[in-house]
């Protein structure tokens, strides 16, 4: 089995916006404490850093902002290409179904 499905959740901290999740999988036990008070206040300093910055030049201004705009080209996307599939399927059917019709009254 593979190793990275043997991780408990405990072993990763969630992150926030510019700060990824900490894995503690392969930490020893006794750096564990340590590494997460160093984690929460990496964030606390994130997000006071934040504060200080201009709302457009902000992460959830910038980069979750274009992330929002993929992801919803991502759906918008999928909805066109799903359409003409469909379409796709019915010229074949209307195809075949004609050459059938042909095929019978010969």
């Amino acid at each position: 089995m593979n190793k990275s499905h043997n991780v408990q959740m405990k072993d990763i901290i969630c992150g926030y916006k510019g700060i990824m999740e900490l894995d503690l999988t392969e930490v020893p036990e006794g750096l564990k404490k340590e590494l997460i008070k160093q984690h929460s206040k990496d964030i606390h300093n994130y997000k006071t850093e934040q504060a200080k910055l201009k709302p457009h030049l902000r992460y959830e201004n910038t980069v979750e902002r274009i992330n929002l705009i993929h992801f919803k080209d991502k759906i918008q996307q999928k909805k066109r290409t799903d359409i003409q599939c469909e379409e796709q399927i019915k010229r074949h059917e209307m195809y075949n179904n004609s050459h059938k019709s042909v095929n019978n009254s010969i």
